[in-house]
């Protein structure tokens, strides 16, 4: 069992990135939103799973590219953001994020766990997951996908049990996705 969890957020500027980890942190909704939350540790006593989770945001804003490599890097687990009402910030998560991941890593053959995270659910009426669902088929690395909303909770503390259970039970040693077989 790892001794703990550190989950990168990345995605597009205004996907609200860092208002799910202040909606997390702080149980409300805040219409004022710095660029770039601090680095929050979740006690282990409050997880699910007992297990210390630090919680990293990323901000364009404030970082560079070559900052964003090092903390891919760091990373256990990567939330990739997109915004349930934004088709452009969907349309990133493969001709952006996701290959900026896989180059990020030193080894070609590593894998991080990935969760998609489809963020502002409250500002749409209708979920983005059949546009999502196929993404995983193409990137083994991607756990899971949820959408979630930072302004009415929904999902919030989901999508980051779901980013812990991603590194404490990953599928990866179990089931390889290229060919559909449990090793």
């Amino acid at each position: 069992m790892k001794k703990e969890v550190r989950i990168l957020l990345i995605g597009e500027p205004k996907v609200g990135k860092t208002s799910l980890v202040l909606s997390l942190v702080s149980e409300e909704f805040s219409a004022v939103v710095p660029p770039k939350a601090e680095e929050i540790t979740i006690p282990a006593d409050v997880t699910p799973e007992r297990v210390p989770t630090l919680i990293v945001d990323y901000s364009c804003q404030e970082q560079s590219e070559a900052q964003l490599k090092i903390e891919v890097r760091k990373a256990n687990v990567i939330c990739v953001v997109y915004a349930v009402n934004d088709d452009d910030s969907i349309r990133k998560l493969t001709s952006k994020w996701l290959p900026f991941i896989r180059s990020s890593l030193e080894n070609p053959d590593e894998r991080i766990p990935v969760v998609l995270v489809g963020n502002k659910a409250d500002l749409s009426h209708t979920s983005k997951l059949d546009l999502v669902l196929p993404i995983m088929n193409e990137y083994s690395e991607v756990e899971t996908c949820i959408e979630c909303s930072a302004r009415t909770m929904r999902n919030l503390s989901e999508t980051f049990w779901f980013a812990q259970k991603a590194v404490l039970y990953p599928t990866a040693p179990l089931y390889i996705p290229d060919n559909k077989t449990l090793t």
